[in-house]
């Protein structure tokens, strides 16, 4: 069946396509009581919808925001394989869909990176995630469009930014294992590049030692990816060094990786090996046992995200830069150190 148009609704509600048009965009008071409802009516009934490019090209304005995740590790399938996004994703398209947006999801390569196809679907604005300084930065500021970076630590006043502190919500969780009695205490991470999220967490662990007294030993610092099978693989290191009694995590997938390869060893958790995460992601409660974590609150990050690019669009104030508050969330797989 052809798709409805503005003329069939016309013919359909005796009116001009014009009086429809005006109905359609928010015009109504320019037609009777009576008339909007027969075109309301014949809307319904022959199941018409607003063809968005044609919108677009009238009013050169899509209502489209674009969602770039950039591939920051070796994995390009990083944007489905680590949970993190989706629940980001989610907060993000609910609340532009409540504004009246629509969104356009994206992963995109560091290396040769190109956003010519954001050209020809004409976005309004842009959401980027964990961008650095480099050639997609470059191209993004090149850009005369509203961006909005998330855990982006480039101080640019071209963009508006929204994360979290992470060399406190680091600092917190570190020091949370200390008062716990742990003093050998390793950090299974990510790459750590510099000016980046991962930096800022493993900042934040070292600061958390040294305000113990306690002296920073490199072994103990397990860099690798952020995935399930990195955390699964750095559980040999921590269970062939007697001294750790404790890890902490730059982010809940690792951690649910560690404490996969700690029970295959035959590490008890939290008896042998306490195990703190970051994120609470919706994983954090459903692997055994239970993981405390830090809160980062993910699912309202994307929704303050769309919320503050609406805001934007709509021509509403918005704050240059929001930072979103952390907490330790305790669970069952740290305890104190007997």
């Amino acid at each position: 069946m052809a798709r409805a148009t503005i003329k069939d609704i016309a013919l359909a509600a005796k009116v001009s396509p014009m009086t429809v048009s005006n109905v359609i965009n928010g015009r109504a008071a320019k037609a009777s009581a009576e008339t909007v409802e027969r075109i309301n009516a014949a809307i319904k009934q022959l199941g018409y919808t607003p063809n968005l490019s044609a919108r677009a090209l009238v009013s050169n304005a899509s209502r489209m925001v674009g969602v770039l995740i950039p591939f920051t590790e070796t994995q390009n399938a990083l944007l489905l394989d680590n949970p993190f996004y989706a629940e980001i994703v989610s907060g993000i398209e609910t609340s532009l869909r409540a504004a009246g947006y629509y969104m356009m999801l994206s992963g995109v390569g560091e290396k040769g990176a190109k956003l010519d196809a954001l050209s020809s679907w004409n976005m309004d604005a842009l959401i980027v995630l964990g961008v650095y300084r480099e050639a997609l930065y470059e191209q993004l500021k090149s850009r005369n469009l509203p961006t909005l970076l998330i855990d982006s630590y480039i101080d640019d006043d071209h963009f508006y930014r929204l994360g979290i502190d992470d060399e406190r919500a680091a600092f917190d969780a570190t020091s949370h294992l200390i008062a716990l009695g742990h003093r050998d205490i390793a950090v299974v991470t990510g790459v750590i590049r510099a000016d980046g999220v991962v930096e800022r967490r493993v900042a934040g662990y070292r600061r958390a030692l040294a305000a113990a007294g306690i002296a920073l030993d490199p072994a103990l610092v397990l860099s690798g990816s952020v995935t399930f099978d990195w955390g699964d693989a750095a559980a040999a290191s921590v269970a062939a060094n007697p001294r750790i009694t404790a890890a902490f995590c730059t982010a809940d997938l690792i951690a649910a990786g560690l404490l996969a390869g700690l029970h295959k060893l035959g590490r008890r958790i939290p008896e042998d090996v306490s195990v703190m995460g970051f994120d609470n992601l919706s994983i954090s409660t459903m692997v055994y046992p239970a993981l405390t974590t830090v809160d980062q609150s993910i699912g309202e990050k994307g929704r303050l995200a769309g919320n503050l690019v609406a805001s934007i669009l709509d021509k509403r104030a918005a704050e240059r830069s929001t930072i979103v508050p952390t907490t330790i969330i305790e669970r069952d797989s740290v305890a104190r150190r007997r």
